[in-house]
Parts: C-alpha cells; structure tokens; sequence
C-alpha cells in the first residue's frame, strides 16, 4: 500500500536535506510523477465523457401553427390537411380582427369569430380538401390586410405557383333606409375569381364605420 503523497514529498525533502542533496529517493518522485500522470489522464478522461454528454436542458421545439411553412415541411402527410385547416383558421380570425382596427374589433370582433371564421375555414377546408400532397405544403396565407376601403382580408394561394386559390373580401353595404352592413363573401378561382360568394353579414350601425386598419 502507498504511503500518502505527502509524506512521501516530506520524506523526499529530508533526504535531500540530510545528505545535502546528494541523495534523491528516485523511487518516491517516479512513484509521484506516475500518480501525477494518472491524475492528469483521469481528470482529462473525466472532462472528455462530460463533454460527451448531450446537455439535459436543450429541447427542439416542435414547430407551432403560427409557423405554418416550418410545420408544412415535417408534417406528415397525414397530418397536413388538418394542419393547414387549423392555421387557417386561426389566422383568419387574427388578420380579420387586424384589419377591422380596434374600434371595430371591439363591436363586432365576437361575431367574426363566433360566426364567419368558422365558415371561411369550411370554404378552405372543401376547396383544398383534393390537393396533393405537394400542393398543400406550398399552400400559404397572406398577412397584408387593405386598409382605408380596401376589401382584401387575405388570400389562400400556392407560394410554388404564385397563384391565387380563394381570395377572402369584406365590402361596406349600405342599402337604402337601412344602417351599414359588413359583407364578407369570398373568390375562387375556378371561375377567375368573377363571382362574390357570401360567408355572411355582420350589421354594424346607422353611423359610417370607420376605415379599416384604424
């Protein structure tokens, strides 16, 4: 059994002392280098296994639905029709509610949600419904709202394409004798997006609303 380094570092020291240096116990300071060495080797193998070791807080996020185009690209291919419906869905709320502005948000932002939402996302789920594979993963949204009269809420269009699938609107009706209605009707492109088919009518007031994104 070895005695403890440091009595064999004091031995060494005596020695040399006592014989004014002539003398070095060899055996001590090879036994000292040795476990020295093995200290060194043991410590670097120490640092090299913990810098194996994966670190335990990092997580890969999965991607969310506002990052549709990420979420397209793993998806699987079972899961990305309702993938794209489910973004689509929120996404029409948030960009609707954007481009009403805060005044008329806070009117009629509850009936958007509650009753033309839910409509323009069954026009998207029936128009995309027969897509590829290919094609939906290139399906995207716009984000650009018209202000002032403008009617665009936003479009559902092909990025590989660049062409339009269905474009959504809302127009200002004001019938005679009648208050403001809001109209919000839809495009498609099987017929050139010539005709206006309704989603459906939100009454707003006697009094002129005010322009969108305001």
């Amino acid at each position: 059994m070895k005695s403890p380094l440091w009595m064999r570092k004091l031995f060494v020291a005596f020695v040399a002392v006592v014989t004014l240096g002539t003398v070095i116990p060899t055996g001590y300071l090879a036994d000292d280098k040795l476990e020295t060495s093995e200290n060194v080797q043991e410590d670097s193998r120490f640092l090299y296994e913990k810098q194996d070791e994966p670190p335990l807080d990092v997580i890969t996020p999965e991607p969310s639905l506002e990052d549709w185009p990420a979420l397209a690209q793993h998806a699987s291919s079972s899961e990305l029709y309702s993938g794209f419906i489910s973004y689509a869905s929120l996404q029409s709320e948030e960009i609707g509610l954007a481009k009403f502005g805060s005044t008329i948000s806070n009117r009629v932002g509850s009936e958007y949600k509650d009753f033309i939402v839910p409509k323009m996302a069954e026009t998207i789920a029936a128009t995309v419904e027969q897509l590829d594979e290919e094609t939906l993963r290139s399906l995207r949204l716009t984000d650009n709202p018209s202000s002032g009269y403008g009617e665009r809420i936003l479009h559902v269009y092909n990025e590989q394409s660049g062409e339009d699938l269905l474009r959504f609107h809302v127009r200002r009706d004001h019938p005679p004798q009648d208050g403001y209605w809001f109209n919000f009707h839809y495009h498609d492109a099987v017929d050139n997006f010539e005709e206006h088919y309704e989603v459906g009518k939100i009454y707003w007031d006697k009094n002129t609303p005010p322009k969108w994104l305001s």
